[in-house]
């Protein structure tokens, strides 16, 4: 079955809130608790769990792909540092590989995890806990063994100095080592189940390794790891060189059989494609992925794909993809203005856009949840009616009869610079000696974009072209990723590129990006949206007990989004594309994810 015909699939099945198959009967984790799930090897938070307790390996992998050989690849994300414990620091994407989790999700399932450092985990019914217990023969790649103290350390470290998103999840979450190889979690939002996806998959640290370094601070130093690989060479922005640890722990493990097979890998860093292409095409690297739909029709050609040394492979994601998208900081006025939001995004001709730079390979925006059961249709429901209705009069209309605004490629150009223009007028905003200035005050409008993606510029640099015909000048700053990390996470722009990439179960970004709590404080909250209507959405994907209230509350999060300009939609990416040497082999049930698909790949000789 097709993945995403598996997820939808997933989707209709009645909810059936936590299932566990595992051993042992309900132990409890602490006075006063609620009644709780015994010791078992694996957690669905929704549905049920695919693999038993002695299950061999996971069904999307080759268990019998060989060991062995270099994989080189290439990257444009910059970093400056090597600890993943502190913000602002931005790592090596690559540095995700050297670390063990508790658990591991399966990528084949819509939320469940196994075991990895974990041997057994215990979930209350009301999620207010959970306790893991850490295998005996868990290691650091020194040979120190990993401890509750090393978990406890990773999650009140990052409470601390991490991310602001991860600061304010675990704001609610204590850690506490029960034991040397038992670490509870206590949660003061009982019910809520999605905080328990985020301390099962995040990297543990070594506490040991850290007791002589500044865990707040950004170092270059090498890292120590427990996972399949170690940093044996880093070079600032340039190279990291990464080996296999032949005597891996967890190496027998079922959550890593058929995974992790290159002995070593290599990224070269570039901030141009350009570089990291002709690297490929000249065999310096053996497998890229490519982001840029014009790149991939057109500079993957050459001598070395003519004779099938190098091949191109396409895949479908296993969802429903990314919106790529502009975010307006509504935190800086006119920009909270949604007349004056309606304006900018009816400016910006995506399709022209779409076809002239990107050969019509991106498909239309839609929904922010693609054509998934989440996505919002026809007229709200009855439940959806139920959200809505205390926020009725400070909604558009339209909400309460369409998914979302009418399609601006549905009007001619003139049409759409015409209704901007009437707009903007109504917000205040004149032409005055063909220069819009506000009204009272005379002062022009202007705006900044902020970003860092090369293969969105020309897109860009026509949206600025477009905004002087309505005497708007968009001002345009290209920097590097850690630039432009730093400058969105601590909202200093104006618009800058964005999107949506839809997880199940729904809520956890929803909130962090989207949910007014968000609005004042640095992380993700880019937009700085305050919209009532919006955190109801999300406090019933929070607060969800079943299927039916889970999809109404997607589904009003949707409508919302779009009928308050929330974000201007460009298109919608769900495919990868990667080019690799014809030796390289893929799974059958390959899942391409920011990793997923490295973990389990491996070199097949010709004989």
């Amino acid at each position: 079955m097709h993945p995403r015909r598996f997820f939808i699939l997933l989707l209709s099945l009645i909810w059936s809130g936590v299932a566990i198959a595992g051993q042992g009967q309900g132990q409890g984790l602490g006075q006063g608790s609620q009644e709780r799930h015994g010791e078992a090897h694996g957690i669905a938070t929704h549905g049920s769990l695919k693999y038993p307790a002695d299950f061999a390996h996971f069904d999307v992998v080759n268990p019998d792909a060989p060991k062995g050989g270099s994989l080189r690849q290439g990257s444009m994300i910059t970093f400056n540092s090597t600890n993943g414990l502190s913000f602002p620091g931005n790592t090596p994407n690559e540095l995700a590989l050297i670390y063990d989790s508790l658990m591991v999700k399966a990528t084949d399932e819509l939320a469940s995890y196994y075991g990895l450092l974990a041997e057994r985990v215990m979930l209350a019914e009301d999620y207010a806990s959970a306790r893991f217990v850490l295998r005996e023969d868990a290691r650091w790649h020194d040979g120190t063994p990993v401890t509750a103290d090393d978990v406890v350390f990773t999650f009140e470290t990052m409470r601390e100095h991490g991310l602001p998103t991860f600061r304010s999840i675990l704001s609610a979450v204590a850690v506490t080592a029960i034991s040397p190889r038992a670490v509870e979690f206590r949660n003061a939002n009982a019910g809520d189940r999605r905080y328990f996806g985020l301390i099962a998959t995040s990297p543990i640290y070594p506490a040991h390794f850290w007791a002589e370094r500044d865990a707040g601070g950004m170092t270059l130093d090498t890292p120590l790891g427990s996972g399949p690989y170690r940093v044996v060479s880093l070079e600032l922005n340039n190279r990291v060189v990464l080996e296999r640890v032949a005597a891996y722990w967890g190496r027998a493990l079922a959550v890593n059989r058929g995974r992790w097979n290159f002995d070593r890998i290599e990224t070269l860093y570039s901030r141009d494609r350009a570089p990291l292409i002709e690297a490929l095409k000249a065999g310096r690297l053996n497998l890229h992925r490519e982001y840029d739909p014009v790149s991939w029709a057109e500079r993957y050609d050459g001598p070395a794909f003519e004779n099938g040394e190098l091949v191109k492979t396409s895949f479908e994601t296993s969802t429903a993809g990314s919106l790529v998208a502009l975010v307006f900081n509504q935190r800086r006025p006119p920009l909270d203005d949604i007349r004056v939001r309606e304006a900018l995004t009816l400016a910006f001709d995506r399709e022209w856009a779409r076809e002239t730079f990107y050969g019509g390979l991106y498909a239309r925006p839609g929904s922010l949840y693609g054509d998934g059961e989440l996505a919002a249709r026809g007229v709200p429901g009855p439940r959806e009616r139920a959200l809505l209705a205390p926020f009725r009069d400070g909604l558009p209309p339209g909400v309460f009869e369409a998914p979302g605004p009418p399609d601006p490629a549905s009007m001619t150009r003139r049409q759409r610079l015409a209704k901007a223009d009437a707009l903007l007028r109504e917000a205040g905003f004149l032409v005055r000696d063909g220069e819009r200035v506000d009204a009272r005050t005379g002062e022009p409008l202007s705006f900044e974009y902020v970003g860092s993606w090369t293969g969105l510029e020309p897109a860009i640099n026509a949206y600025a072209s477009t905004l002087e015909r309505l005497g708007i000048t968009l001002r345009i700053r290209l920097v590097d990723y850690v630039t432009v990390r730093q400058e969105l996470l601590t909202h200093r722009f104006d618009l800058s590129q964005s999107g949506f990439t839809p997880s199940f179960p729904p809520g956890r970004e929803e909130r962090l990006g989207w949910h007014s709590e968000r609005a004042g404080t640095q992380g993700y909250g880019l937009a700085g949206t305050v919209d009532p209507a919006l955190d109801a959405a999300i406090e019933a994907m929070t607060d969800g007990t079943d299927m039916e209230g889970l999809v109404a509350a997607a589904r009003v999060f949707d409508r919302v989004m779009r009928w308050r300009r929330h974000l201007l939609p460009l298109w919608r990416r769900s495919g990868a594309w990667i080019a690799h040497d014809r030796r390289i082999r893929f799974p059958e049930n390959v899942q391409i994810g920011r990793f997923s698909h490295i973990a389990t790949l491996w070199w097949e000789d010709e004989d």
